[in-house]
C-alpha cells in the first residue's frame, strides 16, 4: 500500500504527486562500491609495474640508437676520406660516452675481380648498459673509383 500526497491545480492543469514510501532502487551499497574500488586498486596496481619496465626499455633503445649514430658518423667521415687516407689499421677513440674501435682492412680476395679496389671498414662501438658490457659492431665496404 502506497500513500501519495501532492498538488492539484486545475486551473493550470497542473498535477504533481509524490510517493511517500517508494525508495529509488538505483544507489549503489556500500559492498559494490568497495568490491569495485578493490578491482580498480588491483589493475592500477598491475599497470603501475608495467611503466618502471617500459622506461628501462625505452632508455636501453636510446642507448642503442646513440651508440647506431656514432658508428654512422664514424663510417660517414671515413667514407668522405680519400682513397689513399685509409690506411690499413685499427684506431680507438671516444665519442659521446662509447668506446669507438675503427679497423680498415683489405677483404679477402677469394671471390673478387679487384680486391685492390675494396676496403672493408669495421666499426665496433663497445658501452656498459646495466652493468653489463655492450658491442655493437657495423661492417661496410668502400671501393675506389678507377678514374
Amino acid at each position: 500500500m502506497t500513500r501519495q500526497f501532492g498538488i492539484r491545480n486545475s486551473e493550470f492543469g497542473i498535477s504533481v504527486f509524490h510517493s511517500a514510501f517508494r525508495i529509488p532502487h538505483s544507489a549503489f551499497s556500500l559492498v559494490e562500491l568497495l568490491i569495485s574500488l578493490a578491482i580498480l586498486s588491483v589493475g592500477l596496481v598491475g599497470a603501475m609495474r608495467v611503466f618502471p619496465m617500459g622506461l628501462r626499455a625505452s632508455v636501453r633503445a636510446e642507448r642503442h640508437s646513440r651508440a647506431t649514430l656514432a658508428a654512422q658518423r664514424t663510417i660517414e667521415s671515413l667514407k668522405l676520406e680519400p682513397w689513399e687516407a685509409l690506411a690499413d689499421g685499427e684506431t680507438t677513440a671516444e665519442e659521446d660516452g662509447f668506446d669507438v674501435t675503427t679497423r680498415i682492412t683489405q677483404p679477402d680476395p677469394e671471390g673478387l675481380a679487384d680486391a685492390s679496389r675494396l676496403k672493408a671498414i669495421e666499426v665496433r662501438v663497445q658501452f656498459v648498459q646495466d652493468g653489463r658490457p655492450r658491442t655493437l659492431t657495423f661492417l661496410t665496404y668502400v671501393r675506389r673509383d678507377t678514374s
